[in-house]
């Protein structure tokens, strides 16, 4: 029983992968290899750009872009024939720059997203914007002091002395 239920499972993954596959991409050639080796690098710097928010993290290209010759060593081929002499290279250097356009879009939504971060508290707040954050939050109380010390001081002129000596005002 569960032997038939991971049996269908793999035979289900196996016919997703081949469904999925663009039309230019074949067994006979390198094709599948470096389309598989792309959509493998794609998942791989995905979850980089997820994983860091920070434009440091980003400055070298290789940590989220795919290059062809990238891709061309870990097939262990030439980077010309790969991307240019094939009879897939078109299709192949049009699917890597939807991909790495894609991963440039996602790096900058994330970027984004990390310079105005959510309410999710003080953690992921940025220094600059918690020190403006006391600061005006610092001279707003002070306007509310001195908004409250003024009736506060004509309610003590008119408290009678007896009680003032009580309260140890006077």
């Amino acid at each position: 029983m569960v032997m038939e239920y991971l049996r269908k499972r793999a035979e289900a993954g196996a016919n997703k992968g081949l469904e999925d596959r663009p039309d230019w991409v074949s067994d006979r050639n390198a094709s599948a290899a470096a389309w598989q080796c792309v959509e493998d690098m794609k998942r791989e710097k995905a979850l980089y750009i997820r994983r860091h928010r920070t434009p440091t993290d980003f400055l070298v290209k290789k940590t989220y872009q795919i290059k062809g010759s990238e891709v061309a060593a870990a097939l262990g081929m030439n980077r010309a024939t790969l991307m240019n002499t094939s009879s897939y290279s078109p299709h192949f250097r049009q699917y890597l720059d939807a991909i790495n356009a894609n991963l440039e879009d996602a790096k900058s939504a994330k970027l984004k997203q990390a310079e105005h971060p959510t309410a999710a508290g003080v953690r992921k707040s940025r220094k600059d914007d918690l020190l403006n954050l006391v600061r005006e939050l610092r001279a707003e109380n002070e306007t509310l002091k001195s908004l409250a010390a003024e009736p506060l001081d004509e309610i003590y002129a008119g408290l009678p002395l007896p009680i003032k000596k009580k309260l140890g005002i006077s």
